[in-house]
């Protein structure tokens, strides 16, 4: 790309980063300390940015400059998001899944793919019990913050701030069609983590271990319901999916079930022309990237799996089946085992 391909390009991303309801122009050229017409010139490509107003924008909305110019090499600039006690914390976190699920939604053109190696944050939160257990799992055992090193797990605790930001991503998530690819061992990780605080003595009451297993099955089966209708819908007291969705029409619940990789949690967006790729490290810091090869070498990789995949969503009722049962089974094997234990 030319030097007035990328800085326009830049600009877009800044932009998709301004409140829309601000005007644009304004809001550049009082972070410039510009006037209007020598922001709008910059905007239109006629004058360059100098180095220092990149250097500020960049910082200022976490767009990386080296991401715009790397199409040609084999190198990568990745944004990483760690987790942080002191920082980036999981309601920063949340927000920042926000702010990029709001991104996607706005987009009319738009494809999502989705690679489960556990079950997705955005199922999750349909059942707060679980969502609460992830949560405080992450914190205290993958992330070791202090301030839980001496805390046990103990369900009923409200954070309405968490509720709130859950709400808005489920919201999101059932409007953003969305294809997903799980794997026989998808639901093996929130299970051997229950298992773990069960045997490690980290649950406050032990009987709560049975009632978190109980909610997870509630959520497995609240994923197949989905998987039968072939859309996304929330949690409903009967666990049925409902007769009418603003969501159904759009057929946008599109499931794989995967038996050939066990592969890390990935998630890959097209906004129309403009790609974006999110993998996990640590298994909950997100780092991501803009850079189109990587995106279509990762797609490439994907429709050579799907094609040794099986559809388990829609009419496919054999095979779902078999993926949920399978799943059903390994609940039950953890069920009888705490039962035991508590007995």
């Amino acid at each position: 790309m030319s030097s007035k391909d990328i800085q326009a390009k830049f600009f877009q991303l800044v932009k998709e980063r301004i409140d829309p309801n601000i005007s644009f122009v304004d809001e550049l050229a009082d972070m410039l300390e510009l006037s209007t017409d020598s922001a709008y010139r910059r905007m239109r490509g006629e004058t360059s940015l100098t180095f220092e107003e990149l250097a500020l924008l960049s910082k200022r909305f976490n767009i990386s400059v080296d991401s715009l110019m790397e199409s040609e090499t084999n190198e990568l600039t990745f944004q990483f998001q760690p987790l942080k006690e002191d920082g980036f914390n999981f309601i920063e976190y949340l927000k920042y899944i926000e702010q990029n699920m709001k991104l996607i939604e706005a987009e009319e053109d738009k494809e999502v793919i989705y690679i489960a190696n556990e079950i997705p944050l955005f199922h999750l939160l349909y059942v707060p019990e679980v969502a609460s257990f992830k949560l405080f799992f992450w914190q205290k055992t993958i992330l070791d913050f202090s301030q839980f090193r001496d805390q046990r797990f103990k369900l009923g605790k409200v954070d309405e701030q968490v509720n709130e930001l859950s709400r808005s991503l489920r919201d999101l998530y059932c409007r953003i069609p969305s294809t997903e690819i799980y794997h026989s061992e998808t639901v093996d990780t929130t299970l051997k983590q229950i298992e773990y605080y069960f045997d490690s003595g980290y649950f406050e009451v032990r009987e709560e271990a049975m009632h978190l297993l109980n909610k997870v099955e509630v959520l497995v089966k609240h994923i197949r319901n989905q998987c039968e209708v072939g859309y996304k819908f929330k949690q409903q007291e009967d666990g049925q999916a409902p007769e009418f969705t603003g969501y159904r029409k759009q057929d946008n619940y599109t499931v794989f079930h995967n038996d050939v990789l066990h592969t890390d949690n990935t998630i890959l967006v097209r906004l129309g022309s403009r790609y974006l790729s999110f993998l996990t490290s640590n298994g909950i810091s997100s780092l991501s990237t803009m850079n189109e090869k990587f995106y279509h070498e990762s797609v490439r990789a994907i429709s050579v799996l799907k094609r040794r995949a099986t559809l388990i969503s829609g009419t496919s009722e054999k095979e779902r089946n078999r993926v949920f049962e399978n799943y059903f089974r390994k609940i039950e094997r953890l069920r009888a085992r705490l039962d035991s234990q508590l007995a």
